[in-house]
């Protein structure tokens, strides 16, 4: 997966963050994708999308690698 400016953090940390954040270069704060968190607030609209494909794309990749199994 390319480099993003999505940082990953933990459950309590995307908690504050929700609660605290201020603003953002995007709609969204915090993302949660199979209880991995990441902090989106430096990224744009267009990176987000960039971002939310690479894990998506980085899941298929696995599951047809067998080495998880879709949910």
């Amino acid at each position: 997966m390319r480099y993003h400016k999505a940082r990953k953090i933990s459950k309590p940390e995307a908690d504050y963050v929700i609660e605290t954040a201020g603003s953002s270069r995007n709609a969204l704060v915090v993302m949660s994708h199979h209880n991995a968190w990441y902090d989106v607030r430096a990224l744009t609209e267009k990176e987000l999308d960039e971002f939310f494909g690479d894990l998506l794309r980085a899941e298929m990749a696995a599951i047809r690698a067998g080495c998880i199994t879709p949910h």
